[in-house]
């Protein structure tokens, strides 16, 4: 299956400053092609699939292919932003990866990091009738190694070495589009006092952080 999708969450938080940018698991090359139309910079891809490679190289300044949970960055020169948009799950080892990341981040550099959540409402419905099925796609995808929750998820991120500056929980309360404005307001109340409840996933924006390990509230 070749991912073909944009995160518009971490679209819209990618650095208009940034030069260089690199995206692990980058698919088609669909979030690294819009980066490239948005900011003049150079995009590099990486990603396992020769299918993805193929569609991607159309579109970026360069794509490795290896696998992921074994690539080394070291080569690469270092980036103004590294994306880790819904990959970590599929690593046995995702701690890792981001370990060796962090050394490729630019002094000011930013990491983007979006999880899913398997927590979600709909998915703990399914649990509770005693349902744990492995899907083709989204929260239960059959090729997720590894769950995280809205604690874990940011532990995993202090742990290997980043400040987390922002964290968000994107999702929206069962049927809150029908009622407009208070529906709005209501998925913001929900996703921030219940994010491992209502969100589908967990967007991350994280600096290297080699003295302090902290996480914003």
């Amino acid at each position: 299956m070749i991912y073909d999708a944009i995160n518009e969450s971490i679209l819209s938080r990618v650095p208009k400053t940034a030069r260089r940018v690199l995206d692990v698991g980058c698919g088609s090359g669909a979030l690294g092609r819009t980066i490239k139309k948005q900011i003049p910079c150079e995009v590099i891809g990486v990603t396992y699939s020769e299918a993805e490679a193929a569609l991607a190289s159309q579109y970026l300044d360069a794509v490795l292919l290896c696998d992921i949970g074994r690539f080394d960055p070291d080569e690469t020169g270092k980036f103004d932003c590294i994306i880790c948009s819904h990959v970590l799950e599929h690593l046995c080892q995702p701690a890792e990866l981001l370990a060796r990341l962090r050394h490729r981040l630019s002094p000011e550099g930013t990491l983007l990091v979006a999880l899913p959540n398997v927590l979600q409402w709909r998915q703990r419905l399914e649990f509770m009738r005693g349902h744990f099925r492995y899907t083709d796609g989204g929260l239960m995808d059959r090729s997720h190694v590894r769950f995280f929750d809205w604690t874990t998820a940011s532990a995993l991120l202090v742990g290997t070495g980043y400040r987390v500056v922002e964290r968000q929980a994107c999702g929206r309360v069962p049927f809150s589009r029908l009622l407009g404005g208070l529906g709005r307001s209501l998925d913001r109340l929900a996703l921030t006092t219940l994010p491992g409840l209502f969100g589908w996933q967990f967007v991350f924006v994280c600096r290297n952080d080699r003295h302090e390990s902290r996480v914003m509230s």
